[in-house]
C-alpha cells in the first residue's frame, strides 16, 4: 500500500509541476509596442487549459492589472499557446492593440483557479501559482512581486541593450535568457558551447545521509535553494553562501532541489536516507 501511494504521489507531482510554463515574454518594442506577447508551453500536444487563468501585475503596486481566463483552450500540436496583441502572429487570445503588457518591473503569473478570483487589484499571490516570471527593463528588482510569487530572480528584457527586438525565454532548466524571438519555436537559448545546464551544478553525495549535501558550481556568488517535497509542495528555501548545505530538518524520501545562480538555474532529484 506504501508503494501505491508513493507512485500515485510521485505521478502527483509530476502533473502539478509539468502541466504548462511561460515559455517566451516580449514585452517591448519599437513604437507602440503592437507585438507583445506571453507564450505558453504545455509538455504534451493539444493539452486543454480548463481552469487556467494568467494574470498580470503592476510593480508599482504589486496589484494585477490585467487577468486572461483560458478555459475553453487547447494548446496547439506542438504545446504553443499565445496571448498577446491583435497584431502577434498566430494570436490565440487578443488583450488589445498596442502597450497591452507593462514594461516592468512586473510580472506574469498561471494560476489553476477560478478568474472571478482574481478582480483588477488583486495583491500578488502563490495562492493556486502554477508559474510566473518578475521582469523588468533595465529596472530595479521588486522584492515584494520576487516574494509574493516565490521567484528569486528579476529577468531583464534589456539585458542585452536589445529590449526592443528581443525577448525573455525559457531555458528549459527553470532559467530564462533573452535572445531574439522564437515565436512558436523551440527557444533559442543557450548556455555556452558544449556545455548543458546539468554539468555547472554538481550535488554530492546523492543519496544523502548525514544530514548535509553539497553543491558545486563552476559560476560564482550566492545560491538560492528551494527543495521540494514529492507533493510539490516546499519544504526548504535558502540562500547558500558556500556548498554545504544542511538538509538535517528534512525526513528521508524523495524531492526536487531546484538551484539558482547568476541567471542560470537547474532542477535536480535529490534522494535523502
Amino acid at each position: 500500500m506504501k508503494k501505491i501511494t508513493f507512485i500515485a504521489s510521485l505521478l502527483f507531482y509530476t502533473i502539478s509541476f509539468s502541466q504548462i510554463h511561460i515559455n517566451e515574454v516580449d514585452v517591448d518594442q519599437t513604437g507602440t509596442d503592437v507585438s507583445e506577447f506571453v507564450e505558453i508551453l504545455s509538455d504534451s500536444p493539444n493539452f486543454s487549459l480548463e481552469g487556467y487563468i494568467v494574470v498580470f501585475y503592476n510593480g508599482s503596486d504589486d496589484e494585477s492589472y490585467k487577468r486572461v481566463d483560458l478555459t475553453g483552450y487547447v494548446t496547439d500540436s506542438e504545446g504553443f499557446f499565445i496571448i498577446g496583441s491583435s497584431a502577434t502572429p498566430g494570436v490565440d487570445i487578443s488583450i488589445g492593440t498596442s502597450n497591452t503588457i507593462q514594461n516592468g518591473p512586473d510580472a506574469i503569473a498561471i494560476y489553476q483557479d477560478e478568474v472571478s478570483n482574481f478582480p483588477n487589484g488583486t495583491p500578488v499571490t502563490n495562492v493556486n501559482l502554477i508559474d510566473a516570471i518578475v521582469y523588468g527593463t533595465n529596472d530595479d528588482d521588486d522584492p515584494e512581486l520576487l516574494a509574493g510569487l516565490d521567484q528569486t530572480v528579476q529577468y531583464d528584457e534589456d539585458l542585452n541593450g536589445n529590449k526592443d527586438t528581443e525577448s525573455i525565454q525559457s531555458d528549459g532548466a527553470g532559467g530564462f535568457c533573452v535572445i531574439a524571438p522564437t515565436l512558436r519555436a523551440t527557444n533559442a537559448c543557450i548556455l555556452s558551447v558544449g556545455e548543458s545546464k546539468a554539468d555547472v551544478f554538481k550535488i554530492y553525495p546523492n543519496p544523502a545521509s548525514n544530514g548535509y549535501l553539497y553543491i558545486n558550481s563552476k559560476l560564482s556568488g550566492v545560491k538560492n535553494v528551494s527543495i521540494f517535497d514529492v507533493l510539490g509542495k516546499q519544504v526548504l528555501k535558502t540562500v547558500l553562501n558556500g556548498d554545504r548545505l544542511d538538509v538535517s530538518s528534512l525526513k528521508s524520501g524523495v524531492y526536487i532541489l531546484k538551484i539558482e545562480q547568476e541567471r542560470t538555474s537547474s532542477t535536480k532529484k535529490m534522494v535523502l536516507k
